[in-house]
Order: structure tokens, then C-alpha cells, then sequence
């Protein structure tokens, strides 16, 4: 047999690089080769004999120099060095900074929903900038590239890696839950917008688009339902971890045989999943919206309605009583329009007629169409409940907007209006108008009629809110775990909830710190692996569509008029930039991408 050599390895046996040897024989060390400063010649092997070698025989006249005339000459040969090395990675560098900036402009116009060839208008400011405060770089700015394809292919680019960032993070939710609204843009293609709110087992939560369906045929239940299994399979979630399922209340979500909501079910029964466990919720915004139009005061909304608009959709109307308004030196300078979508609206429109209901009465008999109302005390003490009572709505409506909203939290808030409303029937009924200043300023002889709008309201909110209501117990549980009766909870809770409520420090902590914070620093998944797990279930759950609204508010104004024929993936890539709180790796982008000038 014959025996096998061992090839040797330099790189094993190769010395360090010696300080004395530039010194010595005018070498350095670049990316661990010796380099000659005098001729740049790199050595294949870091030994002294090699190094000797070279300079003796290639540079033997540098021995006359000594002393402070060799380090000078060494100093200015590695000078020298320094500057052929940036000759070589400053291009490198600058070309980096290019496709950088690239990204980052591209970044911006997609976050502030501008169309995408404004990316050329955009280099236009730059350069003209650059030709007056750093003329040395004008060149770097004119290689920026920002025409409008590649201004789409770099949101592309960026969204993409939202897209991957969240697919990960998808993998580390605990629960998730869906929130799913429906719109129609400027080209009436119906658009189903699906976002998910996930948590980890840190309780770290997320709240991200999941897809922005364009249904372009029917928008059934079965449609809906296909679209939103393919996004969820596309982020790879499965009905395992979902916890809940909001909705705007359309047929088409809540149809007890063929809506979405039913077909979740129908889904988690094929799964061997149980149903009930599925937190079923109708957005808590529109919910208060439906209560508020239950108020019954019609003759008020007719009448200041048709003022408004004899005032103000002709044009001399509306000129005549800015001027008027102007000659009265009065606080206001105009009315303000009533939109039937918008609840918020019918508050600012019912407070400002009221504050110039005088001289509303003026213009309009001076046009020869008296208002008999204007000059009725009980309409105007009708119209002075109306400002009050949706003053009080509009701020309820205000404080159930926005992100990150837990739902125990929401309902907390609209429990504690139904308290007030009731509190304000009591007193209305004893003529006590205290809470409504408004109506108190018109003396009303009796505020019966009232106090039977106020009934009519919580009847509303009782009936608009059971689904809700139906899970107080397990979100008391969530929120107030130290308030409930060990009793009352289910059983595979009780037990945990009675060592949580005898924890004294525990229970110090609770009153000091967030409540996501609680749980996740404080309730231990050795010690209460139920009740964590029953926190992290009802932490994961959307309240509202406030996101879906926000975010169709943001593609109206990308998918408008002027850009009409904005493609759905460009679309959805553009909006998906806008929206999301993941940051993209625009570093990474830019090392893979080449540089083109």
C-alpha cells in the first residue's frame, strides 16, 4: 500500500506580520500580504527571508538612508499607498451612496402617496441644489437614478422585504386576528383590504396589511373567504392560532349561511377546531355610529340641512352670507357642510348653525324664505339637545380610533358612556339639565322628550353591543384579573387566579406598570401558563377596522382620479410601503443590487 502525503498548507505555517519590517525592509501588511511600499509588489508567503530577499535585491540603495530620513521616507511611501487604496474604494463607496439614495427617495415618495415620476422632478431639485452648495458632487447627483420605472422597482423592492419581514415574524405569533373591510376606488373595482394583529409569547405585538385583494368578479362570501385563505397561506398562518375575526357588518361578512364569518366556522369545524373559541366582533366604531343614528330629533337634521344648502350650494348665496357674517363681525366665517357617511360631521355642522342661528334667520328672510323653526323655543331647544348630544357621541367615537387599541379597553369605554347615558335619562327626567349646557341656555319648560332619546340610545348600544358583552367575563379576566370572583371564571382558571389575587406583590405591579408589560414581565409561563396563555388569546384581538379605514383613506388618495390606471400589484406594493411600521433593509437592498449609471 502506498503512503499518502500530506499536502502542505502555507497558510497554516505563515508567521504574523512584524511591525520592524516596515522599518527594516520597507514592507506593510494589506488583507494579510506583505506589500513593498517602494515598488507594490505583494509576496505570496508572510516570511522574513522572502521580505529580506526582495528588498536586498530590488532595493539595496534605501540602506543609505537612517534615522529620521528613513521614517520620513517610510511616512510618505505609505501616504502614497493610502491614496492609490481610496482611488480604488471611494468609487466603490460613492456607487453604494447612489443606489442608497435610490432607495430612500423612493422610500419617501411611496410614504407620502406621490406618483411615482415625481422621482424625476425630484433629481431635478437635487441636482439644482447640489450645482450651488457642492458643485464638486453634481456628478454623484446626476447618476442618482430616479425615473419612474425604477422608482416602482425600488418601492417593489422595498416592499418585498416588508413582505419577507413579516413572514417571519408571522412564524413567531402565539394568536392573530383578522380585521377584513371592503371598499370601492375610483375605477369602482371592489377592493378587500385583510390586516393582521399578531402577538409572540414576549407580547410583542404587530398590527400589518396582510393583502389588498382587487375583486374584479362577484364580492360573495365564498370570494372573500377564498382570497383570505390564499393571503394567509401566503404569510403561512394557519387557523390553529387564529383568535378572532372583525368585520364591517356587510352581508357579505355576516351572512349566516354563505358570509365569511360563517365560512371561517365551517372551516374550523373541516379542522376539528372548535368555533365558539373564535372571538366574532363587529367593528365598535360603526357599532356606535348605527346607535347614534337612532336618535329621532328629524325635524331638526331636515330643517338645518336645508338651510345649509340653500346657503351654500349657490354660489351668491354663499358670498352674500360671508359678507354678511363679515358686517355682523361675527366669530364664524361660514357654515359647515353635513356629510351622512361621516358621523363625525353632523356635530361640527349642528354646532355651528346653532352659533349662528341668528344670523341664519336674517339672510334668510332677507331671500324671502323666513324659517318659521328659527324662531320656535322648542325647535331651538330640540336643536340645542342635538349639539349637545352628539358632542358628546363624536368624543366617544373619537376615543375608539386609533392603532393598537386592546379590546377590553374599548368596550370599558363604551360601558362607561352607557353609564352616562343613563345617569343623563335619570336627571333629564327631573329637568335637570347640568350635563347638557347647551340645551340649559334655552330654559326648556320640560326635558321628558329628551330624556326618551336618551332610553332609545341605550337601548341601541344594549342591543348593537350583546355579541360583545357576550365575552365581558373572559375580558375581565384579561384586564381586571384581580377584580373577578374565583367562582365565576372557568374552572381551568380558577386556580391561578385565586394565587394571582393572593400575590400582594403581584397585585403592586399590576397597579404600576402597562398591562402587556404585566403580564409579560410578571405572569410567568411555569407559574400561570393558562392565564398567560389566555392573555396573549384576547391581546391579539382587533376592537375596530380603524386600520382598514385609515388605510382605504390612503388609497383613495393614491388610486385617484389622475392615476386611475394604477395597476392592483403596484397598488398594493405602494400602499404597503405607506402603511407599514416594518422598516426595510435598505443596506442590504443596496449591496444587492448593481450599480447601472
Amino acid at each position: 500500500q502506498m503512503a499518502t502525503t500530506k499536502k502542505r498548507k502555507v497558510d497554516a505555517e505563515r508567521p504574523s506580520f512584524q511591525e520592524k519590517w516596515t522599518n527594516d525592509y520597507f514592507f506593510v501588511e494589506v488583507k494579510g500580504k506583505p506589500v513593498c511600499l517602494v515598488c507594490g509588489d505583494m509576496l505570496a508567503v508572510m516570511e522574513k527571508a522572502n521580505l529580506e530577499r526582495h528588498y536586498s535585491s530590488k532595493h539595496a540603495k534605501l540602506s543609505e538612508l537612517g534615522g529620521q530620513m528613513r521614517l520620513d521616507k517610510i511616512n510618505a511611501l505609505q501616504r502614497s499607498l493610502e491614496l492609490q487604496q481610496a482611488a480604488f474604494t471611494k468609487p466603490r463607496c460613492d456607487r453604494d451612496n447612489v443606489i442608497q439614495t435610490s432607495y430612500v427617495v423612493s422610500e419617501l415618495i411611496a410614504k407620502k402617496l406621490r406618483p411615482h415620476v415625481e422621482g424625476e422632478f425630484v433629481k431635478e431639485c437635487m441636482v439644482a441644489a447640489a450645482e450651488l452648495l457642492a458643485p464638486d458632487k453634481v456628478k454623484l447627483f446626476q447618476s442618482v437614478s430616479l425615473s419612474r420605472r425604477t422608482v416602482s422597482d425600488r418601492i417593489t423592492d422595498l416592499a418585498q422585504d416588508i413582505e419577507k419581514t413579516l413572514k417571519n415574524s408571522a412564524g413567531d405569533f402565539q394568536f392573530f386576528s383578522l380585521a377584513c373591510d371592503e371598499t370601492t376606488d375610483i375605477t369602482n373595482t371592489a377592493q378587500l383590504a385583510v390586516f393582521v394583529r399578531g402577538i409572540t409569547a414576549e407580547f410583542d405585538t404587530r398590527e400589518e396589511l396582510l393583502s389588498l385583494e382587487a375583486m374584479h368578479g362577484t364580492t360573495r362570501g365564498e370570494d372573500l373567504f377564498e382570497r383570505l385563505v390564499l393571503s394567509m397561506k401566503k404569510f403561512e398562518l394557519t387557523f390553529e392560532k387564529l383568535s378572532g375575526l372583525i368585520t364591517d357588518g356587510a352581508p357579505a361578512m355576516v351572512d349566516s349561511q354563505k358570509g365569511l364569518i360563517s365560512l371561517v366556522k365551517k372551516e374550523l369545524n373541516r379542522l376539528s377546531l372548535d368555533p365558539s373559541n373564535l372571538i366574532i366582533c363587529h367593528c365598535i366604531i360603526h357599532q356606535e355610529s348605527l346607535c347614534a343614528q337612532s336618535l329621532r330629533l328629524n325635524s331638526v337634521m331636515s330643517t338645518v340641512v336645508s338651510c345649509i344648502n340653500f346657503v351654500k350650494s349657490r354660489g351668491f348665496n354663499s358670498l352674500q352670507f360671508k359678507e354678511l357674517l363679515n358686517d355682523l363681525h361675527s366669530e364664524y366665517g361660514d357654515l359647515v357642510y353635513n356629510c351622512e357617511v361621516r358621523w363625525l360631521s353632523h356635530r361640527n355642522m349642528l354646532m355651528r348653525f346653532y352659533e349662528l342661528r341668528d344670523e341664519v334667520r336674517q339672510f334668510m328672510e332677507m331671500k324671502g324664505k323666513p324659517v318659521r323653526e328659527l324662531i320656535d323655543s322648542k325647535w331651538l331647544c330640540d336643536l340645542a339637545f342635538m349639539v349637545d348630544i352628539t358632542k358628546y357621541l363624536s368624543e366617544l367615537n373619537v376615543k375608539l380610533q386609533g392603532p393598537n387599541q386592546l379590546l377590553s379597553t374599548l368596550l370599558s369605554k363604551v360601558i362607561s358612556f352607557e353609564a352616562k347615558l343613563r345617569l343623563w335619562k335619570v336627571q333629564l327626567e327631573r329637568n335637570n339639565t347640568m350635563h347638557f349646557p347647551t340645551l340649559e341656555g334655552q330654559k326648556p319648560s320640560t326635558t321628558l322628550e329628551y330624556a326618551s332619546e336618551c332610553a332609545k340610545l341605550i337601548e341601541a348600544f344594549n342591543e348593537r353591543f350583546k355579541d360583545v358583552k357576550s365575552k365581558q367575563m373572559e375580558l375581565n379576566i384579561f384586564a381586571t384579573p384581580f377584580n373577578v370572583e374565583p367562582a365565576d371564571v372557568p374552572d381551568n382558571l380558577q386556580h391561578e387566579i385565586i394565587q394571582l389575587q393572593s400575590n400582594d406583590e403581584l397585585k403592586a405591579r399590576y397597579n404600576n406598570v402597562p398591562l402587556l408589560e404585566f403580564y409579560k414581565c410578571y405572569i410567568s409561563n411555569d407559574e400561570f401558563p393558562t392565564l398567560r396563555r389566555h392573555a396573549l388569546k384576547y391581546a391579539s384581538v382587533f376592537g375596530t377596522t380603524y386600520c382598514c379605514e385609515q388605510f382605504f383613506s390612503k388609497l383613495t388618495i393614491t388610486k385617484s382620479r389622475l392615476r386611475s390606471r394604477l395597476i392592483y400589484t403596484n397598488l398594493e406594493k405602494q400602499l404597503r410601503v405607506a402603511t407599514s411600521s416594518i422598516p426595510a433593509n435598505i443596506t442590504r437592498l443596496t449591496q444587492e443590487k448593481q450599480f447601472q449609471p
